[in-house]
């Protein structure tokens, strides 16, 4: 999907920044400028105009990750000392039901109880990376391979991974990337989830966390993955943002604030390898993989397959 920028609600003009927050009832909505007109105009936001898009999104959380409609209404009241409803959390449950995980709900809470997401954290090169997964939507996978790579993970990632120093993301090759946008939910709802964010840090963090427990298809997030490249002759290695299954395809997802602005060689070779190296370590032909890098406005999809890659001293090639 490829979400244009906001439009004025005056003129009509798309020449708009953000310009402050202006305070509500219960949290803030974001003021807009239009430099056309040069008139300011509020984010309306979500359908119930008394509470925050914060509240909202996650009282939706609280509740699919098996809570009941008063459990979900008192924990959002304590957190964020305010007095919403039971009602009101089924009234917003209903209007976002297009997340797709309320269809799934409450065959995965009789079967794993609240204790549905699986937490793990790995400190790679310094850096500290919070793998998750849903047992739930995990339980539900198609393809073998994925359900026991991504378990496998409960016992630790394994311990020559922190010595390849060599990350996908790092990697300079020539690649051709046949790139096309789609109609997708996914910016969607990483606009949705962005409403919850108080810094720009947490970004990555919040759409993260906010797909793996609402929507129906992301099974698992900064999930490692490890290969070794022939053609370089040394082991690489990364972590993936978010990782899908949908349509009988795995989904290898990088979530790019400015994904319009990104480098698509620098990223395409970046999930390329996302791609075979999961390939590889799950038995699961690279046909079946699909790679995507989005934010809340923009939507990128390519088969890697596809894809033509020339490493150094060599000659282009078609994907693995």
């Amino acid at each position: 999907m490829n979400k244009e920028k906001r439009e004025c609600v005056y003129c009509r003009k798309k020449n708009v920044i953000k310009k402050g927050r202006q305070k509500i009832r219960f949290g803030f909505k974001q003021v807009f400028y239009c430099k056309d007109c040069k008139r300011r105009f509020i984010d309306e936001g979500l359908s119930n105009k008394m509470y925050s898009t914060k509240i909202i999104v996650n009282s939706l959380s609280y509740y699919n990750l098996g809570n009941t409609l008063e459990e979900t209404a008192k924990l959002v009241n304590k957190q964020f000392r305010v007095r919403i409803s039971k009602s009101s959390v089924f009234e917003w449950l209903n209007e976002f039901r297009w997340l797709g995980y309320l269809k799934l709900r409450d065959g995965i809470l009789k079967k794993y109880g609240k204790s549905v997401l699986v937490n793990k954290q790995f400190v790679h090169n310094g850096l500290a990376y919070n793998f998750r997964y849903h047992k739930g939507k995990l339980g539900l996978c198609q393809f073998e391979g994925v359900i026991n790579y991504v378990k496998g993970f409960e016992n630790g990632c394994p311990k020559f991974f922190n010595d390849i120093e060599n990350r996908c993301s790092q990697l300079k090759v020539d690649i051709d990337v046949v790139k096309k946008t789609s109609e997708d939910d996914v910016c969607r709802i990483a606009e949705l989830a962005l409403g919850m964010c108080d810094r720009r840090s947490e970004r990555h963090m919040v759409v993260e966390n906010f797909m793996l427990i609402n929507d129906n298809r992301t099974i698992a997030v900064e999930v490692p993955v490890w290969l070794w490249e022939k053609n370089f002759d040394f082991g690489i290695s990364g972590h993936v943002d978010l990782l899908q299954v949908r349509d009988g395809k795995v989904y290898v997802m990088d979530y790019k604030p400015d994904a319009r602005k990104e480098n698509t060689k620098k990223v395409g070779s970046q999930l390329y390898f996302y791609a075979s190296g999961l390939s590889f370590r799950t038995g699961i032909k690279l046909g079946n993989f699909r790679c995507v890098w989005f934010d809340d406005r923009n939507y990128f999809e390519f088969n890697p397959m596809e894809v033509k890659v020339r490493f150094p001293g060599s000659k282009w090639r078609s994907g693995r």
